[in-house]
């Protein structure tokens, strides 16, 4: 694919790290596509399931690494394009003593990338 296109999605992704590092809800607004949804295990096995709106909450109402002071630690893993309008990309970051691995599915709609679903894997950061 395009690096035009490879680069557009690094924006977003960048957008994403901005919000999740700020505590910013409305940030994850404009990254996700208004129908997203967020997946994954709780620790009780049970499934999350949040569309974009309630995660934005959750992220909101969190208290964000940034208000503490802590280093800020986020990675591109990987982009991989699926198609001409579709790609996925592989990314982690820490957010307190959890350290998020996401898979981010985006989709080209009405001009621009966006995510579409996302699945996030957590665990705990061992004391350093």
């Amino acid at each position: 694919m395009s690096e035009q296109k490879k680069a557009a999605i690094e924006q977003v992704i960048a957008k994403y790290f901005d919000a999740s590092y700020n505590g910013s809800g409305e940030g994850m607004i404009e990254v996700f596509h208004p129908a997203a949804h967020i997946y994954g295990l709780r620790d009780s096995g049970a499934l999350i399931d949040w569309p974009i709106e309630e995660f934005a909450e959750l992220v909101a109402e969190d208290d964000p690494p940034a208000k503490s002071g802590q280093p800020r630690e986020d990675e591109i893993l990987a982009i991989r394009f699926t198609g001409e309008h579709e790609a996925a990309a592989f990314v982690t970051l820490r957010i307190g003593q959890t350290r998020y691995t996401d898979v981010l599915n985006f989709i080209e709609f009405e001009g621009r990338w966006q995510v579409i679903a996302k699945m996030l894997a957590a665990a705990a950061v061992t004391a350093e």
